[in-house]
């Protein structure tokens, strides 16, 4: 007859394939479950619980690790897309306004004050990316080699890119998307690009929650 141990392993084991751990409550149960298991299995003596069909707690927690941080990178692409359509929706409002009118701020200062501001409060950073290889801003030459494949692959035809990078001991979202001159107002600032034209990206960069971290 199955042990308790037993069923308990057999019901994260079921939860992990069924994806739904990263959630708040189903984590948290499944915490105090693995710490059930473990104390019994301190109890019995044993270095490594396991369950009849061969599921053990560190492949469990390996599980677990995994999960939590694909739902992580599901939340994280969900809010680059969010944020990209939410910035490029006002550099094209913006744009349009600088056009008929060359004293309101440029659609570019603006998006950096914006950038700026989100970052300081912790939200998360972005960036513009020149793909011309003659910046209207120098700062916004790409600064390190996420940044310069980023551009490498917008050039080549793609207009998303991404990648998971470690920085401080936390894993970091990091994207771009393509910037291009979709409009007149575009050339404004661009006068050597016709409508079309690859002008560039917006990378962005999110920590990923850095509570997952202590089940490496």
């Amino acid at each position: 007859m199955p042990s308790m141990r037993s069923n308990i392993l057999h019901i994260i084991n079921s939860l992990l394939k069924k994806r739904v751990i990263a959630r708040a409550k189903s984590f948290h149960l499944v915490l105090i479950a693995l710490f059930f298991v473990c104390t019994i299995t301190a109890a019995e003596g044993e270095k490594e619980p396991t369950a009849d069909k061969g599921i053990s707690i560190y492949k469990a927690l390996d599980a677990l690790y995994k999960a939590i941080l694909d739902e992580k990178l599901d939340r994280a692409r969900d809010t680059v897309h969010m944020l990209d359509d939410l910035y490029k929706t006002f550099i094209v409002l913006i744009t349009k306004e600088y056009a008929d009118d060359p004293s309101v701020l440029a659609a570019a200062t603006l998006s950096k004050k914006v950038f700026n501001v989100m970052s300081k409060k912790g939200w998360h950073k972005a960036r513009l990316l020149d793909a011309t290889g003659s910046p209207y801003n120098p700062d916004n030459n790409p600064r390190d080699e996420f940044e310069r494949d980023a551009i490498e692959a917008m050039i080549s035809g793609k207009r998303y890119f991404e990648r998971i990078e470690k920085t401080g001991g936390i894993n970091h979202f990091r994207a771009a998307t393509v910037l291009s001159a979709d409009m007149e107002g575009c050339t404004y600032c661009h006068p050597d690009k016709k409508l079309g034209d690859i002008l560039g990206a917006i990378s962005y960069e999110i920590p990923l929650d850095d509570r997952i971290h202590f089940l490496e």
